[in-house]
């Protein structure tokens, strides 16, 4: 169990780094301006539309959540924790992977993965902890 704790905290931690950037105002708008830019530079297919400030202001919100749940995660690591965050990753990768179906930029790819990987790791490592326990 303990190892598998040791993951859903890991989980945790790259959450809290990669999300705390969209949270903050102006902070937000600088990020999402360079992945803008290198969606252009690299030439990618697919659209990057100009954000508004109903953008912002969602990408600040679920950035606001995705902190707290992080810092819950952090402070209570539990395989509960870790099986409910499995399956919100497994949402999440679904919603990626419909947005780039609908043409949005391929550097969805770069949140796409982390996502899949600890959807993977925390599912199934609750599985095989609970086949452990019995």
């Amino acid at each position: 169990m303990q190892n598998y704790n040791k993951w859903v905290a890991r989980s945790a931690y790259y959450d809290l780094i990669i999300t705390t950037p969209f949270a903050i105002p102006g902070v937000a708008s600088w990020v999402i301006s360079l992945f803008a830019s290198l969606h252009q530079t690299l030439g990618f297919q697919g659209e990057f539309p100009a954000f508004q400030i109903q953008h912002l202001l969602f990408a600040h919100l679920l950035g606001s959540v995705v902190i707290v749940w992080s810092l819950l995660r952090i402070k209570h690591t539990s395989p509960l924790l870790g099986l409910y965050d499995g399956f919100a990753r497994v949402l999440f990768s679904v919603f990626y992977i419909y947005a780039m179906a609908l043409g949005a930029s391929p550097l969805i790819l770069l949140f796409l993965i982390p996502e899949l990987f600890f959807a993977f790791v925390q599912n199934v490592g609750y599985y095989l902890l609970k086949k452990q326990d019995t």
